[in-house]
């Protein structure tokens, strides 16, 4: 794997922000397990339907306020720099919080894509787009997240996909190509090839 770039995930990933996705969805009506975005993709538009992306919008934007870098993030972003490595972000959150927190917290990436500007994932259109504009197979590039979405969408990508799990790994872990549960651990990954 020839690196050229590094993408990741926001929260969970990079960022703490103390978001409970039980909490949300029991806040908007959407049953447990549901994807809290294609629920609200599927609903008709109108007064209700405002009425909860709104409540959704406040609880992502209460989540950026109080966002804080998980352990180790900052020292591994540096390390990218120092090796000329570009690094962007795909998320599921929308623009306004994700803009929030990376202001907040200082951080600066290549290219920031959120849910306004792709398909969701799994679909790894933002993952794609953002190897286009590096100018950059997907072979050489790794894709960091917390989650079984950003697992498939890496691997749909054709990327090698970074797990990030601190605490006990999920059952969909094998389907990672690594998995660290600290961010100390990923400058090693960065050196095989």
């Amino acid at each position: 794997m020839y690196l050229k770039g590094v993408i990741f995930d926001l929260d969970g990933t990079l960022v703490d922000s103390a978001l409970d996705f039980d909490f949300i969805r029991a806040d908007l009506g959407i049953p447990v397990g549901h994807p809290i975005l294609e629920f609200l993709g599927e609903m008709e538009s109108g007064v209700e339907k405002t009425r909860l992306l709104e409540t959704l919008r406040q609880h992502e934007l209460t989540g950026a306020d109080r966002a804080t870098p998980m352990p180790g993030v900052m020292s591994f972003l540096n390390e990218l720099d120092v090796r000329g490595l570009k690094s962007g972000i795909l998320t599921r959150n929308s623009r306004e919080a994700t803009d929030r927190s990376l202001s907040n917290l200082s951080m600066k990436f290549t290219h920031v894509l959120t849910r306004e500007d792709c398909p969701h994932k799994p679909d790894p259109a933002g993952l794609l787009s953002i190897c286009q504009s590096w100018n950059t197979l997907p072979a050489n590039v790794l894709y960091f997240g917390d989650y079984l979405f950003d697992v498939q969408a890496g691997r749909n990508a054709g990327m090698k996909t970074v797990l990030y799990s601190p605490r006990s790994l999920p059952d969909y872990a094998h389907l990672a190509d690594f998995t660290i549960s600290h961010f100390s651990e990923a400058p090693a990954i960065l050196d095989l090839d």
